[in-house]
């Protein structure tokens, strides 16, 4: 799993940002169109990717704020939000992110936009607490959850790495972040270690069946400052090919899932094709809205 470096905005230039007391500790958050939502209408919630701040989402929330409200936050300790020193795994990720909805009067129901990290966040929510989810808006996220060890070293066998490059990898992408604040080393090591527990440990719940869309980006991204014993590149093929056949199963888990792949973005998608994710929530809104009749 990539983690894009998306240029952050700055917050003045984003409408409806301030800050939220969540369990004594301040959180920043935007929302936008809360005011005039209708009722029983969902909410559009979204989970940015590890590392990220609620700025990665750029302008994304303002050209859907018509069509419905729109939430994004930055998760302990990143962004402008204060660190809770607790580690953040996606059950106690997911507590504080209804805590914080409660707090601004974002009741459920919600369609739920997670990229990268965030879209396995995301899945968790969902699957923790069904009944407030109406759809759901997977942006690159990775299947690494939803299979075991030996699915996930699949795509380094492929290039004739194996296990090898499997450590290599998690290895130097580890390193990136050494000098980084505590609360992203921590989210980091959250998701490694998720990644070496038994499948029945990691306590992924099935999603609900609602509408689903799920994003994935073609386009290679070449890994700024990873030295690697292996051809990134030749990974990264392989690597999609395989997420492709994984992520086509979160598709199909619902009645109105589709998995849409795009050759025109790397991993970076808010930046390269926010207009995908705007029409991906339209349709999953779309759906949601038809199913309440």
């Amino acid at each position: 799993m990539a983690v894009a470096r998306v240029p952050a905005q700055q917050a003045e230039e984003l409408p409806g940002v301030g800050m939220v007391e969540v369990g004594g500790r301040a959180m920043r958050v935007q929302a936008l169109g809360l005011a005039d939502r209708q009722e029983g209408a969902p909410v559009v919630v979204f989970e940015a990717g590890a590392t990220n701040s609620l700025d990665v989402w750029g302008g994304i929330l303002s050209q859907l704020a018509h069509a419905a409200p729109v939430v994004a936050y930055d998760r302990a300790g990143l962004g402008r939000s204060e660190w809770d020193e607790v580690r953040p795994t996606p059950g106690h990720v997911v507590g504080r992110l209804r805590e914080l909805l409660r707090a601004i009067g974002a009741e459920p129901p919600y369609v739920l936009v997670g990229y990268s990290w965030g879209g396995v966040l995301a899945r968790y929510f969902a699957g923790e607490h069904p009944a407030d989810v109406a759809g759901l808006v997977f942006v690159d996220p990775s299947p690494i959850v939803t299979q075991r060890l030996e699915e996930n070293l699949v795509p380094y066998q492929a290039i004739g790495s194996g296990r090898d490059g499997y450590d290599a990898y998690w290895s130097a992408f580890g390193s990136l972040f050494e000098r980084a604040a505590p609360a992203v080393r921590a989210e980091l090591e959250v998701l490694r270690g998720l990644m070496e527990l038994d499948l029945d440990e990691r306590d992924v719940p099935p999603l609900p069946d609602v509408p689903v869309t799920v994003i994935v980006a073609a386009k290679y991204l070449p890994l700024v400052g990873m030295r690697l014993p292996f051809d990134p590149e030749e990974h990264f093929e392989a690597d999609l090919r395989h997420r492709i056949d994984r992520l086509s199963e979160w598709a199909l888990e619902s009645h109105d899932g589709l998995l849409v792949v795009s050759n025109r973005t790397t991993h970076a998608v808010p930046r390269e094709a926010p207009d995908l994710i705007v029409w991906a929530v339209r349709r999953v809104l779309t759906a949601a809205a038809r199913e309440r009749r």
